[in-house]
């Protein structure tokens, strides 16, 4: 039997399926200990055939400050360890950093070098005892998966990593048949967290006539951002959406807005923002000072800039104006060619690791 650990609500990891259909492909058995961490009753159409599914129902609001939060982890830590000495798991997914270190003594024990560890975001990395924490839980791993190479820059060096793309499918879309705009759509979507952030969009896009500027996407502060935007009328908030709509709200842009600010968190990461563009054939719009930038520049599938530049948007207009989609295209060919490789190697790997052990 196999123990996947998450502290958070299975509706928000959609790499859990990375390692699911992989044990189900080899009819191995295995259960899930999840944190519904809204106290709600977690959503059930999430695909999975576990034996059973442990949720530890009890509220903590992500954005409560962290130090007022240990509490609620030590109540997580609690519950897991307590289901984990109990059911005797013969290896573990540990997904996410706080999985880890919520259960750290069980990996550096009984678990040493039997469990994959799955690496998606920086946090605390800059605060010493959190790394200190961070590297031992990489360290007794089988592996590691990284679902960025920028984070290399703050994992401890030469240890088991294998990349794990943010990317299940590869099916591109190319359409043709979208009628050219009279002015360039620009399109941000996914949860917006950073208010400071998304009002700088709109006054950067707002009134401009070259652009329109769509934002698809959910959140806390969704009202305040409409209330902001009010009167301005190339300025567009649609709300929150289905994971089912995003191919065709995403088909009406020109450009993918993923300049994300710079910060501890933003800057070495790699967002599913990457992978639309590439399969939608959209072209990025990045932050030049980040890894996710650079690499957009590197692999010539958009454009990073920085953001304070004064002449942002001509550079910007002139981009798309200019761009051979062509060349564009071919780019994302080669660029989803390797990461489609790369995804085969991380279920290899997997399976390897169910089947052999270490």
């Amino acid at each position: 039997m196999i123990g996947i650990i998450y502290v958070g609500s299975i509706n928000r990891c959609p790499y859990l399926k990375n390692y699911t259909s992989c044990l189900d492909e080899l009819s191995i058995d295995y259960e899930i200990i999840s944190w519904d961490r809204s106290a709600s009753t977690q959503n059930e159409s999430v695909e999975f055939t576990a034996k059973k599914h442990h949720i530890f129902n009890y509220p903590s609001k992500e954005q409560r400050n962290p130090i007022y939060k240990i509490s609620d982890f030590y109540r997580f830590s609690r519950y897991a360890k307590k289901i984990i000495r109990k059911q005797k798991y013969e290896k573990l997914i540990v997904l996410t950093t706080m999985s880890g270190v919520v259960i750290l003594k069980e990996l550096r024990t009984r678990y040493k070098n039997n469990f994959i560890f799955d690496y998606r975001d920086a946090s605390f990395e800059y605060f010493g005892p959190f790394k200190s924490i961070l590297n031992k839980i990489v360290v007794n791993s089988s592996f590691t998966s990284i679902s960025s190479k920028g984070f290399l820059q703050v994992l401890p060096k030469n240890m088991n990593y294998v990349m794990a793309h943010n990317c299940s499918s590869f099916e591109t879309c190319i359409d043709n048949n979208k009628i050219k705009n009279s002015k360039v759509v620009v399109g941000y979507i996914g949860g917006l967290r950073e208010t400071d952030y998304m009002k700088s969009l709109v006054d950067r896009f707002g009134n401009d006539d070259r652009f329109e500027f769509i934002i698809h996407g959910g959140g806390e502060n969704l009202q305040e951002l409409i209330d902001y935007s009010e009167g301005i009328s190339n300025v567009v908030f649609t709300g929150e959406y289905q994971e089912l709509q995003k191919s065709k709200l995403v088909k009406e842009f020109d450009l993918i807005c993923y300049n994300y600010p710079n910060s501890f968190v933003n800057d070495l990461a790699l967002a599913n923002k990457f992978y639309d563009g590439l399969l939608f054939r959209k072209p990025l719009i990045g932050n030049n000072s980040t890894y996710s930038g650079k690499l957009i520049e590197k692999q010539s599938v958009g454009i990073s800039l920085d953001f304070e530049d004064k002449e942002y948007k001509k550079k910007l207009y002139n981009y798309y104006i200019n761009y051979d989609a062509q060349s564009f295209e071919e780019s994302c060919d080669k660029l989803l060619a390797e990461i489609q490789s790369e995804n085969y190697f991380y279920k290899k790997k997997i399976k390897e690791f169910f089947v052999n052990g270490n």
